[in-house]
């Protein structure tokens, strides 16, 4: 996991060009035309994005998923939330995965980071992450999630 403010982007475009590509976008990106859960092509299949508009939710229950195809980079643009993170071990996800949206979950202990707007954090296969956990009282959140095919 890496995580960081999106000032610090740039040391981060050597894990690729697909994540420079995803990076550069994240910092200059309009959202202002976009609905909660729009999708936005940035190139193909390798890197697109999703814009979020929404309440965080109470960490009581929350699941880490975890991904095969796809890295995620996920940006907070307004609010302050929590984010579970937990390395992936030998356990079986508790719900299985979905080919389809590149997803399974887990049903293990996780430690939180506190992210405020501007702040990001990137998550490859071997992390597992419970995103929009609220701090206290569930309140708005706005984010970008942007996903970076792997193979």
């Amino acid at each position: 996991m890496v995580f960081d403010n999106i000032k610090n982007a740039q040391l981060y475009y050597g894990l690729g060009e697909r994540f420079r590509t995803a990076l550069e976008w994240m910092a200059t990106a309009d959202v202002s035309g976009l609905s909660n859960r729009d999708q936005v092509v940035i190139d193909g299949d390798n890197v697109y994005a999703k814009y979020f508009d929404m309440e965080t939710k109470s960490p009581e229950g929350a699941m880490p998923e975890g991904h095969s195809n796809y890295a995620d980079i996920q940006y907070l643009l307004e609010g302050e939330e929590a984010v579970g993170y937990a390395l992936k071990g030998s356990e079986p996800p508790a719900k299985p995965y979905n080919p389809e949206k590149d997803i399974a979950f887990w049903d293990v202990p996780y430690s939180t980071i506190r992210l405020k707007a501007g702040d990001f954090y990137i998550v490859w296969p071997d992390d597992l992450h419970a995103p929009r956990l609220a701090l206290g009282e569930p309140g708005k959140v706005r984010l970008l999630v942007v996903k970076v095919k792997l193979n």
